[in-house]
């Protein structure tokens, strides 16, 4: 057994050789030499006994032991830091980390987040995309522990969480005016018959954060079940399926809020008037306790008001007739 532990000086640049997968762009990030992080490296794999990394020319990959060992210490090594981080910066109590799914993070939450940085300038703001692919592995980390907020998608339930609801959720189809040969002026009329679907492309989302293909059940309450598409194609992540759509690739199945600006810009339309009402949705969660934080509670605050105005804002520009 192994009598002395490595220095934190071994364990960062091993965590940071391996997310990069390059020696250079470690030595970057850690502000050291490239022979600084190999000294590093062979140190640390002295100590081991074992070979974390291979080298193939300049191709990097972790060995299995090398995996293994860098999943163990990758959430000690960042928690180090961020409490480091906190302490010696002296500002613990003006920063906030957000945690927010990619999607949400890009669609919603940076084309706005500007507006809360200029209202406060004093607070830092440390934004954390979730990956939903491992979000339930997070929840249980100290990294996710750390986040002074965290946007999430559900129906609401968040144990340990104080839970506010953005928005209410609403599916229905969208796809660029190009791929209907639409133009500024026919947009605002378009109210088309579903059968068209049989002609065109549709893209599916398979993300782990939504729990169903909604495609079903919104054929079936347009009044076209079973309607076989033109064809298909599959995205693992939401903002990718969003982005195809705005391409003009085919149609994709827009949810509210995440599609709102881009129906509002122009970039999508709404073609059919049948819409899906979602139990899920999307809610800001505060870990109980930090709700009297001031910042914590100014960022609520500002959010809630911003997201409850845009609601309704798009409510009145941009959703289609409901039809469910």
């Amino acid at each position: 057994m192994v009598s002395r532990l490595p220095s934190i000086a071994c364990l960062r640049a091993a965590e940071a050789v391996a997310r990069h997968r390059s020696f250079s762009r470690a030595a970057v990030e850690l502000n050291l030499t490239q022979t600084a992080i190999s000294h590093q490296i062979r140190k640390l794999e002295e100590l081991l006994g074992t070979e974390l990394f291979l080298r193939n020319g300049r191709v990097i990959s972790l060995t299995p032991q090398g995996e293994d060992y860098l999943a163990d210490i990758r959430p000690l090594v960042v928690g180090i830091s961020h409490a480091t981080d906190r302490l010696a910066s002296g500002h613990r109590d003006t920063v906030l980390r957000i945690g927010c799914p990619g999607t949400f993070l890009l669609k919603c939450l940076t084309p706005r987040i500007g507006e809360f940085i200029a209202r406060h300038p004093d607070i830092e703001v440390r934004l954390l995309t979730l990956d939903p692919y491992s979000i339930s592995d997070r929840e249980g980390s100290r990294d996710f522990k750390d986040l002074s907020l965290i946007v999430r998608y559900g129906l609401g339930t968040f144990p340990g969480h104080d839970a506010y609801k953005i928005s209410t959720e609403r599916i229905f189809p969208v796809c660029s005016p190009a791929l209907l040969g639409l133009n500024d002026a026919s947009v605002a009329d378009a109210s088309l018959n579903p059968a068209i679907l049989a002609q065109h492309r549709v893209i599916r989302a398979t993300t782990p954060l939504l729990l169903r293909d909604d495609w079903p059940l919104w054929l079936e309450t347009a009044g076209v079940p079973g309607l076989a598409f033109q064809s298909e194609i599959t995205c693992d992540l939401l903002y990718s399926c969003f982005e195809l759509a705005i391409q003009g690739v085919g149609m994709v199945m827009g949810r509210t809020p995440l599609i709102d600006n881009d129906i509002a810009a122009g970039r999508l339309i709404a073609p059919f008037s049948q819409s899906l009402l979602s139990a899920s949705g999307y809610y800001l969660t505060v870990p109980y306790g930090r709700g009297a934080n001031e910042p914590v509670r100014l960022f609520r605050d500002w959010f809630l008001e911003t997201f409850d105005h845009d609601e309704h804002h798009q409510a009145t520009m941009a959703k289609p007739k409901t039809g469910a």
